[in-house]
């Protein structure tokens, strides 16, 4: 195995040996038929031979007992075990867990497969259920020169390449594999921007068109049983606008809120009659009115996320500081590269802000409103209840901290996942996803399946 593998290193130590097992099993498996994740025929053998006459009962007691000491997602192929299993499973994945999708390089991931899907205890400072790999169902034939822009409300991911001059958004639910290619037309080399809120059944993105017009997509589901999916466009003039300097999207009451990166925010109220238009929402930008110094134009999506919680619209700054990894023992090692000797800026703490839409300007956000927590990271941010959501905190946010890229070496230094706490405003921990190694990254998002 290369040194620099990327592996996941959960909880600050190497992978248990319940990530070891699942990961062998992601990258052991090659056919469809093989490595199906939510297949009734790993069970259902087991289980009949127990006894002829079909699922038996258990005390309802043990089967919780069992099924929380696993992942919410990792224990949808064990539905069809009995009875009250099924009851439980299905209850579980009705209130989806946020999980971890790892987007591993091509020459790593050797399974034909991209990425993986990662189970997390949310609760992960005070225990909870060991971390676990799920081998992921995104095809790397699919795939392709793509790069994965985040993911939707629905549970999907998205991977686009404008630059390459491509006209496809192939959307991908990791845990089933199911897929889905949106067309759209030419687009200016910028790829889409995903819209965050909405809910399931309201896939939304933003891009921009050849001739700067901005584009909204919408996925909606057409009423009745096996509604048909259905993405439309609509176009809205965006002159006098920088469109093309879209850094983040929130979709709220019917609404599409972007900022851009100066802190500038527009809305297109895309419920309003033809043709839509393009307004400016605040008289000052976010950075002005508080004076704070906006990030240069390449990091500036990676400074802040908007997010829709609970009808309103916020907007979640990171705060960094750098940490230097210069000492002697490598400096000149790479002469042509700094990679090993610059400093690596890290997550502190956050800040909130609420936008008042009517009053046209940003108010500071001390706590959150019920018992919301927020997950954020690059292309997906997302709002929950604490209260529906297994072993979530309330008013904290869930975070990953990316560590900088180096082109000329083709490597990172590993990624990480931690939990602020806004009523205690610090880190509460911070746990490894992958370590330094090839180029990695990780999305927050939804998992979204039927059993």
């Amino acid at each position: 195995m290369p040194s620099n593998f990327p592996l996941l290193a959960m909880n600050g130590h190497g992978p248990t040996k319940a990530v070891a097992a699942a990961a062998a099993t992601s990258t052991s498996r090659t056919g469809d038929a093989d490595d199906t994740i939510i297949s009734r025929k790993l069970v259902s053998g087991g289980a009949a031979g127990a006894g002829a006459g079909g699922p038996a009962e258990l005390p309802l007691h043990l089967t919780e007992k069992i099924l929380y000491g696993i992942s919410p997602l990792a224990t949808a192929r064990l539905a069809t075990v009995c009875k009250s299993w099924a009851a439980a499973v299905s209850e579980r994945l009705a209130r989806p867990v946020p999980h971890l999708f790892v987007n591993l390089p091509p020459d790593i991931n050797c399974s034909g497969r991209r990425g993986a899907v990662v189970s997390v205890s949310l609760d992960a400072g005070g225990g909870g259920h060991p971390p676990a790999v799920i081998p992921s169902r995104v095809r790397l034939a699919d795939t392709n020169g793509l790069r994965c822009v985040g993911a939707l409300p629905s549970g999907h991911l998205a991977f686009a390449n404008f630059c390459w001059c491509e006209t496809t958004v192939l959307l991908v639910n990791p845990v089933t594999g199911a897929r889905r290619n949106v067309h759209v037309d030419r687009l200016r080399q910028i790829n889409p921007v995903l819209a965050a809120g909405g809910g399931a059944d309201s896939d939304s993105f933003i891009s921009v068109g050849d001739a700067g017009e901005l584009l909204i997509w919408r996925r909606r589901t057409t009423a009745g049983a096996g509604g048909e999916e259905k993405w439309s466009k609509s176009a809205a003039a965006a002159s006098g606008h920088r469109t093309y300097a879209i850094t983040s999207v929130a979709s709220c009451n019917g609404c599409f809120y972007m900022m851009d990166w100066e802190g500038n925010v527009f809305a297109v109220d895309a419920a309003a009659p033809p043709p839509l238009r393009v307004e400016k929402v605040t008289a000052a930008s976010l950075f002005e009115q508080f004076s704070l110094a906006p990030p240069c134009p390449s990091a500036a999506a990676a400074m802040g996320h908007l997010v829709e919680c609970g009808g309103e619209v916020l907007f979640v700054r990171r705060v960094l500081l750098a940490s230097s990894k210069k000492d002697d023992d490598h400096r000149g090692v790479l002469a042509f590269c700094d990679h090993d000797v610059d400093d690596h800026p890290s997550v502190v703490g956050f800040e909130v802000y609420r936008l008042d839409v009517a009053g046209r300007r940003w108010t500071e956000v001390r706590k959150l409103a019920g018992d919301r927590a927020l997950f954020v990271s690059q292309g997906s941010s997302f709002a929950v209840r604490s209260s529906e959501t297994e072993g979530c905190r309330s008013n904290c946010i869930y975070f990953l901290d990316e560590k900088r890229y180096c082109a000329l070496c083709n490597r990172d230094d590993g990624n990480t996942w931690g939990v602020y706490s806004m009523e205690d405003r610090k880190v509460l921990f911070k746990h490894a996803i992958t370590g330094d190694g090839a180029c990695s990254s990780a999305t927050w998002f939804l998992p979204r399946v039927d059993v």
